[in-house]
């Protein structure tokens, strides 16, 4: 430090014709303290010339302060020395702006060629903290320093194929962070290099979030598209369709959906739902039915159907108030009575199934209260849990 002392008192007294050897020694000091490890005071020669207006204009100085924070992180966590790693507060972001600024004043580009590789090493470090942080669930940490990653992978200094993983990584931690305008960004990136289905999903539940259900019904088009009809993203299509009120081309996509797929259970199952939710309940057990042939163990639909048939005879029983003819009330009591039979005769199949869902059970059971079967009400609050 004598030295640096004596050079002080040299460029005071002399004037601008030291300048040049006095920024030399600067350097060279700098550069020697970080190689040896003498982290702190050579963070205090570098942070009095980030604060000399004239110095702060020289691009070696934002490089050495930024290969001494990197280099002192680095040292520090493979030493496990927290003085080291934590020399600035966020220190690795210290570096990259530190980089950052001395390639502004680099118009050459003189430097490139030595920030590349620590470039690689810093994109590197950064995803490793992206990944710990998401582990710790601390997502908006965990998607600033995944999309810093990326941002130096993307730089032109390297010449290197930005990972898609790290694009997912990125879109997946801004969406857990609530930062669902990056997490469209990054999910819309991913879904034109056609990532992954699961990238449709949630490019369509971001958009959603956003209240945007134009662009969330196009992500699941486009993807539906992309995927060679894919089920999930159909039944997506469906439902939100059907909130939306479009309940005709609702209907108009299972249809489809049944004849791309005509094994599967769930297009009829769907169709079911839709018919039930419309009060159609004739169309709806219809629906079931085919879904059961093609699903016999499929025990959700049996309760559907039962309530299906329970619902008719309830809406059967209510219309016969505004019956005159003693003749066509005895008829409707008579269908409210067929259709509570076969409401019952369903159950009881749901039931022979001995399910240890809970949510069925509750659903059983609440039927055969309201349908009075009272031993059967009694055998389920048994298998109920509270």
């Amino acid at each position: 430090m004598n030295r640096l002392i004596f050079l002080i008192f040299t460029f005071i007294f002399f004037g601008c014709s030291t300048l040049t050897n006095f920024q030399r020694g600067k350097f060279i000091a700098v550069f020697h303290l970080i190689e040896t490890s003498e982290f702190e005071d050579a963070k205090e020669i570098v942070e009095e010339m980030i604060e000399d207006e004239q110095s702060a204009e020289w691009a070696r100085t934002w490089y050495a302060r930024g290969l001494l924070a990197q280099t002192a992180w680095t040292e520090g966590k493979r030493r496990n020395d927290r003085k080291k790693f934590e020399l600035y507060p966020d220190q690795l972001y210290v570096a990259i702006e530190s980089y950052k600024k001395a390639r502004e004043l680099d118009t050459k580009g003189r430097f490139d060629r030595q920030l590349a590789p620590r470039y690689v090493l810093l994109a590197n470090e950064f995803q490793k903290i992206g990944e710990q942080h998401f582990k710790g669930k601390k997502y908006d940490e965990a998607f600033r320093a995944f999309e810093q990653a990326l941002i130096i992978t993307q730089s032109p200094i390297l010449a290197v194929k930005t990972e898609k993983d790290l694009i997912y990584n990125t879109a997946l931690a801004a969406y857990e962070s609530k930062n669902m305008e990056k997490a469209i960004k990054y999910f819309s990136k991913l879904n034109k290099k056609e990532y992954s289905v699961n990238v449709s999903h949630l490019l369509f539940t971001a958009y959603l979030e956003e209240g945007d259900t134009l662009s969330a019904e196009k992500a699941l088009t486009d993807g539906i598209e992309r995927y060679e009809e894919n089920k999930e993203l159909i039944l997506l299509l469906i439902n939100l369709l059907y909130e939306k009120g479009e309940t005709e081309r609702a209907h108009k996509t299972v249809d489809e959906a049944a004849k791309t797929y005509p094994d599967e259970y769930i297009f009829p199952f769907t169709k079911g739902l839709i018919y039930q939710k419309e009060r159609q309940y004739e169309k709806a057990i219809n629906s079931y039915k085919k879904a059961v042939k093609l699903a016999p163990d499929g025990l959700t639909t049996y309760v559907n159907i039962a309530t299906s048939y329970y619902n008719m005879g309830v809406e059967i029983e209510e219309n016969t108030r505004q019956i005159n003819s003693s003749l066509r009330v005895q008829e409707e009591r008579a269908r409210s009575e067929a259709s509570f039979e076969s409401a019952v005769e369903w159950l009881n199949k749901a039931y022979e199934k001995n399910t240890e869902d809970n949510t069925t059970l509750i659903r059983l059971y609440e039927l055969y209260k309201s349908m009075g079967i009272s031993d059967k009400v009694r055998i389920m609050q048994g298998h109920i849990n509270p």
